[in-house]
């Protein structure tokens, strides 16, 4: 049989549900019933329907076509199945998670006859209708009469910690005590129960995790170099020590150009073997290399926490943290192939995203023929510990694209003065931070009209090396004005400038250059001219270059902690 019923599982407006709280448990919590929803709950329907939960490659009766980072596609061969696997997985989700925006397609496919990269685009478009014609988006939630749940803004009828919330953040708190809280009592943790087809309910065991757990058994940390440290569900630990200095930091991290990536691996296979061939090969290599991706960035985690646990010592007490306490500063959040999100103490949250980046940045992997470096874009808000927390993600999204709007402009000149004969392609990696330290929403767009600062900045690996030695010399011949001291403007000059202004004399006059930069650029040169600024900084770097680095460091120096000592030795 070549017909087969293909069902999707989409969730929608994943940030707004993850972070609509300011309280970790619970942003924590709708993470993993995301992680649940996308990567376990249609195991365990197919279990109880008695279908197989293996991998289809056309040997097999296999009814998963696809699993991994958030991206699910089942396989059926009776449309019926199809449509009581949809009711099942709908009315769980409805029953345990309120508030999560679930989106379902069912489609018709013959593979023998029809491309499933055509029918993964067909079944995007459908989504993308669904999404736009979703009816009753506006609905009466109350009369008035019960108290509002301050994180959704919905009816709050649960009493939780002493709080009174709603069903949706009661929900979120009930799956993180499921997951996380394996000395609670049977009584007291909520049971998750799959009714299939009008048989009796069936518990589904949640699997307790714990994010160091995961990346042990995946063998990324050895069990030696935790020593003891753990993570924390407690914002205000994280943040340290409550005073003016206590910040947090959210960092959101992706990949780039994952599509343009993956459509090689998509022209690698070959199309002369047939449609049937050509799809069971596309569904083996997809499968493998999202597990690769997976991985790397795991890895790339992994690292980033080991480095944390490793120098403790040399940070511990610059953050406010107790040396005998051994909390990770840094929890995670979202663990999703190439889509990363953590929240860390805001004085190590650059510095952790640049350690994460560097990894990653080095890793290489073979999309069909060809290999890449595996590069990213990121943003790091720095705010306050009360600040909304939906406003920091989306202040840090926005720098995440501001990371990926400057890396298509670098491109984009490459690819224009490269030359056809010349192979080499422009790929690096990008982080941009804001520190926020009032309620102006304005900070951001207020500096970048100024066209003060230089971030985002570029973290090179060996193929962007010799791309960005050929850009820099078109610069200097003034052949690219538009990408004028952009080039120049890589993660090591920030940070060279960063250590000289750490290490300065007149550390404490750098205040009054950085308020000057902002009021008067007569007054700004003038000042560098008198201390000598231009000497002092390490590296030799023309005036014009180095005033949007020196307000970059001056802007974040208090904020920013070196992991591995003052100077980042190992």
């Amino acid at each position: 049989m070549s017909d087969y019923y293909i069902v999707k599982i989409d969730i929608g407006s994943k940030q707004k549900y993850i972070f609509s709280s300011n309280r970790l448990k619970e942003i924590i919590g709708a993470s993993e019933v995301i992680r649940f929803v996308t990567e376990e709950l249609g195991k365990e329907i197919l279990n109880k329907m008695g279908k197989s939960t293996e991998i289809f490659d056309g040997e097999n009766d296999g009814n998963i076509l696809f699993q991994a980072g958030g991206n699910a596609m089942f396989r059926f061969d009776d449309k019926n199945d199809a449509i009581d696997f949809n009711k099942t997985f709908s009315s769980f989700v409805m029953r345990y998670f309120d508030g999560l925006e679930l989106l379902i397609v069912i489609k018709e496919f013959d593979i023998e006859k029809k491309y499933i990269t055509d029918l993964y685009d067909e079944i995007e478009d459908l989504l993308t209708q669904k999404k736009g014609t979703r009816k009753n988006q506006f609905k009466r939630l109350s009369y008035g009469l019960t108290k509002i749940c301050p994180n959704t803004r919905k009816p709050a009828g649960y009493i939780r910690e002493g709080r009174i919330i709603s069903k949706e953040s009661s929900d979120k708190l009930d799956f993180y005590n499921a997951v996380y809280e394996e000395n609670r009592s049977k009584d007291e943790t909520k049971e998750y129960n799959l009714k299939v087809d009008n048989k009796k309910d069936t518990q589904i065991e949640i699997e307790n995790k714990d994010y160091m757990d995961i990346l042990i058994e995946k063998k990324l940390i050895e069990k030696e170099t935790i020593n003891g440290f753990k993570f924390t569900d407690e914002l205000d630990i994280i943040a340290g020590e409550k005073n003016e200095g206590s910040y947090i930091g959210i960092a959101c991290i992706d990949g780039n150009g994952m599509g343009q990536k993956i459509e090689n691996l998509n022209k690698s296979i070959n199309k002369g073997k047939g449609i049937y061939n050509f799809n069971l090969e596309y569904i083996e290599k997809f499968n493998d290399l999202t597990e690769e991706i997976k991985d790397n960035y795991l890895s790339a985690f992994a690292h980033t926490v080991k480095v944390i646990i490793t120098n403790y010592n040399n940070y511990c007490k610059k953050i406010n943290f107790i040396k005998e306490g051994k909390i990770i500063p840094l929890r995670p959040i979202i663990l999703a192939g190439d889509d990363i999100t953590f929240i860390s103490n805001g004085k190590i949250s650059v510095e952790a995203t640049r350690i994460f980046t560097e990894f990653i940045n080095k890793q290489k992997l073979k999309f069909g023929q060809k290999e890449y470096n595996l590069t990213t874009s990121a943003g790091v808000a720095i705010v306050k510990r009360n600040y909304p927390f939906s406003r920091a993600v989306k202040l840090a999204n926005s720098l995440e694209k501001n990371s990926k709007n400057r890396l298509r402009k670098i491109k984009k000149c490459f690819d224009d003065v490269k030359g056809k004969d010349n192979e080499i392609e422009y790929d690096a990696s990008l982080i941009d931070w804001q520190v926020s330290r009032g309620d102006s929403s304005s900070e951001l767009s207020e500096i970048s009209t100024k066209e003060l600062t230089a971030r985002p900045y570029i973290i090179l690996n060996d193929n962007s090396k010799k791309a960005t030695k050929v850009l820099n010399k078109l610069v200097e011949e003034e052949k690219l004005p538009q990408l004028k001291n952009i080039v120049s403007y890589n993660f090591e000059h920030f940070d060279k400038i960063l250590n000289s202004i750490s290490n300065s004399d007149i550390k404490s006059n750098l205040k009054n250059f950085f308020r000057s930069m902002n009021s008067n650029e007569v007054d700004a040169k003038l000042f560098a001219l008198k201390y000598g600024l231009q000497d002092k900084i390490e590296g030799g770097y023309d005036i014009n270059t180095l005033r949007p680095v020196m307000y970059d460091a001056i802007d974040i120096v208090d904020l920013y902690v070196c992991l591995k000592g003052e100077n980042n030795n190992e």
